[in-house]
């Protein structure tokens, strides 16, 4: 047997299986954007990883057949198995390796309870955020539905002490002028509000959010988060551009957050390249993106979310939830009583809403939002409701 002809050949063929392994990646990454954080660099659970290491493997095997192919092959049969059994053992190794390794673990993967089961809850939970008023209601309805959600000036606060700087909200920002009380509670404050078991009435403060102190390591993490969450401005700029991949409007404009759109199948889990609602200047196809939200189905409480204490997530489930009609869509604020809801042919949400959590990412450029990066109103977004933030 020849050695050297051996070797060359498990490099070239083990060169050949690499360069498919990795062409077959760029194309998988080329059509999701998104797999290159939600895979690890090193997942045997996938095919082409598999491929790429079985390559590695061999072409580390040629090059040492090739080095010591001569000796090992001089002294009769025995030595060309035992090489045999050595090239299994690398390619063992490796996998071994790779397995125990962080690498192997997707790098935002966040697993929630009883995942499997609950995926159609999410498509019905997440269509009755108060965000979501039906993908073909009229503009005129929806906001008849929205100007339904008053809940007058004299409200009770229950956010906790210190999550609001107090004076921070003086009534005279853009976002308070144009909306004079957050259209639902949960909205308001450090996310308090709306939580099971709230009256509607229960909002948080007004005003900037107070911010914890990071270690190095969570801003680190956080900077890399950011600027993975911020390249979903270029892909989604526009309303027809969220409408193309999926999105469906869920709300007129509303001052102070803006217009959403949401993408049910993406509430599974959170992943800072894939919110689950994209937040928009307008209705128009024309409206640009001014923002992000996580609409997150998380049955064991409020997800984890961004490095660091500061990313704030809320529910909208006081007194029984939304109103909703059978399509789902809002047709009532969380202060109506069932009675009222009934009497306009809908339901209270309550059940529905137990395990959704949202938080809002004030990330786009010129959208910075001083009140905090994750509060749940940006001062700065005025306009009308059911019309634009520039009107």
């Amino acid at each position: 047997m020849d050695a050297r002809k051996t070797g060359i050949a498990m490099v070239v063929a083990g060169g050949a299986a690499l360069t498919g392994a990795i062409t077959a990646d760029a194309i998988r990454y080329e059509s999701d954007d998104t797999l290159v954080r939600r895979e690890g660099i090193f997942d045997l659970t996938i095919f082409s990883h598999v491929v790429f290491f079985a390559g590695l493997c061999v072409v580390a095997l040629g090059a040492i057949t090739l080095i010591l192919g001569p000796r090992l092959f001089r002294r009769g049969r025995l030595l060309p198995v035992l090489s045999g059994v050595f090239a299994l053992a690398i390619v063992a190794g490796c996998a071994a390796a790779a397995s125990n390794s962080d690498y192997a673990e997707p790098v935002n993967s966040q697993p929630s309870a009883d995942a499997a089961d609950t995926v159609d809850e999410a498509d019905s939970a997440a269509a009755a955020d108060d965000h979501h008023a039906g993908d073909g209601a009229s503009t005129e309805h929806d906001m008849g539905d929205m100007e339904d959600m008053d809940h007058g000036d004299d409200a009770v606060v229950t956010v906790a002490a210190g999550d609001v700087i107090p004076g921070t909200a003086d009534g005279t920002s853009a976002c308070e002028i144009a909306q004079p009380a957050p259209v639902s509670p949960g909205q308001a404050g450090a996310g308090e509000g709306g939580q099971e078991g709230q009256a509607a009435g229960e909002h948080g403060h007004r005003g900037m959010v107070k911010q914890y102190p990071l270690t190095n390591e969570e801003r680190v993490l956080l900077a890399e988060q950011m600027a993975a969450a911020r390249t979903v401005i270029d892909k989604y700029p526009t309303v027809k551009d969220a409408e193309a991949a999926l999105y469906k409007r869920s709300t007129v404009f509303v001052p102070c957050i803006g217009a959403h759109y949401t993408n049910t199948s993406l509430v599974v889990r959170f992943d800072p390249t894939a919110p689950s609602e994209l937040l928009f200047d307008g209705t128009d196809p024309d409206a640009e993106i001014i923002g992000l939200s996580y609409l997150v189905l998380d049955t064991t409480g409020a997800p984890e979310g961004f490095a660091g204490e500061n990313d704030i997530w809320h529910q909208h489930n006081a007194n029984g939830g939304l109103c909703l009609d059978p399509n789902l869509e809002v047709i009532g604020g969380e202060d109506m009583s069932d009675e009222e809801c009934t009497a306009r042919g809908g339901s209270k949400s309550g059940d529905l809403m137990e395990n959704i959590w949202m938080m809002h990412a004030w990330v786009v450029p010129g959208w910075e939002c001083s009140w905090g990066v994750f509060a749940g109103e940006c001062p700065e977004l005025g306009g009308t409701l059911g019309g634009t933030a520039h009107d």
